[in-house]
């Protein structure tokens, strides 16, 4: 069986095609049954859907859920319905009513009703534990959004105020009425057993080896290609190259670049390399006192050269990202933003101008008197890129005289402490990080760029009252032409102040 490699963001894939479920009444399986075997390079932080949101656990959950609408983050860029038919908003924009599909079932057999998706709302908006990112997005201001079942398959939902992005914010994974009830949520029984109304559902989950998803004989857009698909559980990305080559896997996202000429040149592979919706780069903890001065993260940012890094990490395949929003969103350009053009001289300059300069003469820079050390973190080594683009950015920044400590923390520990709490007390200086899969939907990013006394601090710890203003403006516009002005400020005004440095998608 011919294998198939994809390239992505750019970004390699290899595996076979016909994984996905019919999608209308024209499709027909090119060949049903079998079993795909791909890899993924930890275990899942958990199979809830609106519990977990890295990228390890969003690689199995699309298989295994449905949102009530697409095109918000994790869920394509083609903004439409899913679990929802069809739905309408009043004149006043301030009531929705969303009808769903009849007889979808989930993956134990059950119809879903109105009352599921109420459910998941709610247990979003008022869990004890934080959803994060999914909660901001549930509430107006300290309100939380109202939803009703008005029938069995009739969802409203009760603004206090028009949301132009309203329709992306709730793309979340739909999970069955009192699923949750008496569990906790981030230890309970259905984070490792969920039943969803996807095209696949879980058999077997065994931990540090594989897990196991099955067909949903159920599927209301018609039986998957295939019976099995088995995500084994390999930590380092070249092991993973390995098994493929070595045919104990069939289909493998996201290849090195170092790795595409042996698949170029293989007759038994086949090699589709795309643009991906993704972005990569620098996160600063703007609440530390070393870069609470916009002009020391510029002078990082010049002091990395980023079509390098890109050639070096990547082999070539990635772009060079000049924005704090994907290139999925309306209004970005490759060409529309400069200035950070690498400049180790000017990245000095800039240092020397706010006063950490080397004043003994070890080749260090001081700030405070003392040698200035940046501690920066990354992904453990073997996890995508983010341990080579770290020693990368290490490289360049003690050129420019900085002590940088690098440490590395596996998965599941920076996901519990950087992503699942909002909070100011973050472990970490500068963080090498990224996502995938934001959407077209500006008001998306929000997550990363905005703070609220109600909902508290982003991951970088950034905090300026005029985009928190910009972000809120922009959500009650229903003009998009005006809505993507004002996006475009937002996007003017972060890429002066830099909280983060986009690196490449």
């Amino acid at each position: 069986m011919k294998k198939i490699v994809f390239l992505l963001g750019l970004f390699l894939l290899v595996g076979i095609s016909g994984v996905s479920a019919q999608t209308d009444s024209t499709f027909t399986c090119p060949k049903q049954g079998g079993t795909l075997i791909t890899a993924i390079a930890d275990n899942p932080v958990s199979l809830n859907g609106i519990y977990a949101n890295d990228g390890v656990s969003g690689a199995v959950l699309s298989y295994l859920f449905n949102p009530l609408t697409l095109g918000g983050e994790n869920w394509g860029t083609n903004i439409t319905g899913d679990l929802a038919e069809s739905w309408s908003v009043s004149d006043d924009g301030l009531t929705w009513t969303f009808n769903l599909h009849h007889g979808v079932k989930f993956s134990d057999g059950k119809e879903l009703t109105a009352a599921d998706v109420v459910y998941t709302f709610n247990t979003i908006e008022t869990s004890a534990e934080d959803i994060a990112p999914f909660r901001p997005r549930f509430y107006q201001g300290d309100k939380a959004i109202k939803f009703e079942a008005k029938d069995d398959y009739t969802v409203i939902a009760h603004l206090t105020e028009p949301n132009a992005s309203f329709f992306t914010d709730i793309s979340v994974p739909i999970i069955p009425n009192k699923a949750l009830d008496g569990q906790d949520l981030r230890t309970g029984e259905f984070n490792r057993k969920p039943v969803g109304t996807g095209p696949f559902k879980v058999t077997d989950w065994t931990t540090g080896e594989s897990i196991t998803l099955e067909a949903n004989e159920n599927y209301f857009k018609g039986r998957p290609c295939i019976d099995k698909i088995i995500f084994r559980i390999i930590p380092d990305l070249q092991a993973q190259v390995n098994a493929l080559l070595t045919g104990e896997l069939d289909f493998l996202l996201n290849v090195p670049g170092a790795s595409v000429d042996q698949f170029k040149t293989n007759t038994d592979f086949t090699l589709d390399i795309a643009e991906y919706d993704s972005l990569f780069g620098v996160f600063f903890n703007n609440n530390r006192d070393q870069f609470k001065d916009k002009r020391v993260r510029q002078a990082l940012m010049i002091a990395i050269d980023r079509k390098a890094l890109v050639d070096t990490v990547r082999q070539g395949y990635g772009a060079v990202h000049n924005s704090h929003f994907d290139q999925a969103v309306p209004f970005y350009k490759d060409d529309k933003l400069g200035g950070y053009d690498y400049d180790p001289k000017r990245a000095g300059e800039l240092l020397d101008a706010v006063g950490i300069k080397d004043t003994d003469g070890d080749g260090i820079r001081d700030l405070d008197n003392k040698p200035w050390v940046i501690h920066l973190l990354s992904f453990q080594e073997g996890f995508r890129d983010y341990f080579s683009v770290s020693t990368v950015v290490q490289a360049y920044w003690k050129d420019i005289g900085i002590d940088v400590e690098l440490e590395t923390r596996d998965l599941s520990t920076m996901i519990s402490q950087l992503y699942q709490e909002r909070k100011l007390d973050k472990p970490f200086d500068v963080v090498i990080s990224g996502w995938s899969q934001i959407g077209p939907e500006p008001n998306s990013y929000a997550n990363f760029y905005t703070s609220s006394p109600e909902l508290g601090p982003n991951l970088e710890n950034y905090d300026n009252s005029e985009v928190d203003e910009l972000f809120a403006k922009a959500r009650t516009l229903t003009d998009t032409t005006e809505r993507m002005k004002i996006y475009e400020q937002i996007e003017k005004i972060l890429w002066d102040e830099l909280p983060t440095i986009p690196l490449y998608r």
